[in-house]
């Protein structure tokens, strides 16, 4: 007796093989991350910026140095988080873009993670949502562990649309602060099996970090 399970696959020939559906996703191998984060010159014609040079790389989630009021709200302020991405992922690269020196105009922060499947992958953005529905239109305090070299700071969480991919499984808010003009616009979706985090600061309420994690994903399903 053969049995099609919707979503799960279905048996041919007493051999189990995946949904169609499933099976046409893209997946991104852990070797294969580095190939599609965005270069400077990819994401300088995003943000407008001639200049970008790359700070660091990361190869793990960290922890900040900062505490967070309220404590829920941790994931909107910090890019990658080791706390919320947890050990469920297999693959990890957060590059870290800006301008020489200490007047840079722009400061974005890109994350791509690969997980066992697109399930865990998307489990992951609906934790984000979640913490964003909680989370949108508060300030949230920003108090670092070492009160000897930075004070603390208060943050605005705001929701924003998708709009440059209405399909993507994302979750999209902004952070900014009272007095200043330098708005982060942060984005966390689905491609497949990977985690597509960015964060794109600057001194205008441009929202790039949307474009830059399509950019990544359109990327993804080219190398399938």
């Amino acid at each position: 007796m053969l049995f099609a399970v919707a979503g799960c696959g279905r048996v041919v020939s007493g051999v189990p093989a995946p949904d169609p559906v499933v099976a046409k996703m893209p997946r991104l191998t852990p070797d294969k991350i580095s190939d599609v984060l965005l270069t400077t010159d990819e994401v300088g014609k995003i943000v407008a910026s001639t200049t970008l040079t790359q700070k660091f790389e990361n190869t793990v989630p960290t922890a900040p140095n900062f505490t967070y009021a309220p404590t829920q709200c941790a994931p909107m302020m910090y890019t990658a988080d080791s706390d919320t991405y947890g050990d469920k992922w297999n693959g990890f690269r957060l590059r870290s873009l800006q301008e020489a020196g200490d007047n840079y105009q722009h400061a974005i922060y890109e994350t791509v993670a690969t997980f066992k499947n697109f399930l865990v992958a998307e489990s992951l953005v609906h934790q984000y949502q979640g913490v964003l529905a909680q989370c949108k239109d508060q300030d949230v305090t920003n108090t670092p562990k070492d009160a000897t070299k930075d004070k603390a700071s208060v943050l605005h969480v705001n929701a924003v649309t998708h709009n440059s991919d209405p399909t993507a499984v994302s979750a999209d808010w902004t952070v900014s602060s009272t007095g200043s003009t330098w708005v982060c616009s942060d984005t966390m979706r689905t491609q497949g099996n990977a985690i597509i985090e960015v964060s794109s600061c600057a001194y205008a309420d441009a929202r790039t970090s949307a474009v830059i994690t399509d950019r990544i994903a359109a990327k993804i399903r080219q190398l399938n």
